[in-house]
């Protein structure tokens, strides 16, 4: 049985600007996932590291945005217009939705850098907005390994001035009384939250990676906010409610 949005979810989305979907996968599933993505995984680190360590806000052996996943491989793709996800975002944005973008994010052991408070709407602002961040936890993430952090009620402010740092865009200070709430997952879960929701993710102190697909879904058709110019190549996932 796919989802069914309860209507306490939809008040926590616009309440809190997020909510938690657990074990929407099995641990059988994300294994397979993985595995698939660890080789993309492998070769963007190789690329970083040829670059001397650093690729935008990637940086070799600490943390790793893979992004396009779905655009190079069949399986994936297929991944990301599961039922699963037909219905959460057809529930929660509308009839018409596309796959805006999708990255796997891999965040090594002993790291010593938090990835700083921003909204995703942030590094690229669109109309119409806020789009859906679907954070899935391929393995347990703990607030020991890095999981994100989110700050409720934060897409309330609207698209916030974010500033650039050296790993990444900033719109929220880690010296702020309120650092938000940690959001834990285990595998196969998956954190639901506003493109304009202020979330962080933290060190990861444990023995081994901290492994998560973010898959982003909008409306149909979208606008670049900053150009006014329409996004496209973008891949379809549902026409009048129904899958592509």
């Amino acid at each position: 049985m796919y989802p069914v949005i309860s209507q306490e979810q939809r008040d926590q989305l616009q309440e809190n600007g997020y909510f938690v979907l657990e074990n929407l996968f099995t641990l059988q599933e994300m294994e397979a996932l993985t595995q698939q993505i660890e080789a993309f995984h492998q070769r963007h680190e190789e690329e970083i590291r040829a670059k001397g360590g650093t690729e935008g806000i990637s940086r070799a052996e600490e943390i790793a945005f893979t992004p396009f996943l779905a655009e190079q491989d069949e399986q994936i793709c297929a991944f990301t217009k599961r039922p699963e996800f037909v219905a959460i975002t057809t529930q929660l944005l509308g009839e018409n939705i596309d796959l805006y973008w999708n990255q796997a994010v891999f965040k090594a052991p002993e790291g010593n850098k938090e990835f700083p408070w921003h909204q995703d709407d942030g590094y690229t602002p669109v109309e119409p907005s806020p789009y859906l961040t679907l954070w899935l936890a391929l393995n347990d993430a703990t607030v020991e390994n890095g999981c994100i952090s989110v700050l409720p009620g934060s897409h309330k402010n609207g698209l916030t001035p974010h500033v650039q740092s050296p790993i990444g865009l900033v719109c929220y200070s880690a010296d702020a009384p309120n650092q938000g709430i940690p959001v834990p997952l285990k595998a196969g879960s998956i954190a639901v939250f506003l493109s304009l929701t202020y979330h962080k993710s933290g060190v990861n102190r444990s023995q081994g990676y901290r492994k998560a697909y973010i898959i982003q879904y909008s409306h149909s058709p979208l606008k670049n906010a900053r150009t006014g110019e329409w996004m496209e190549n973008r891949i379809a996932i549902a026409r009048n409610g129904i899958a592509v």
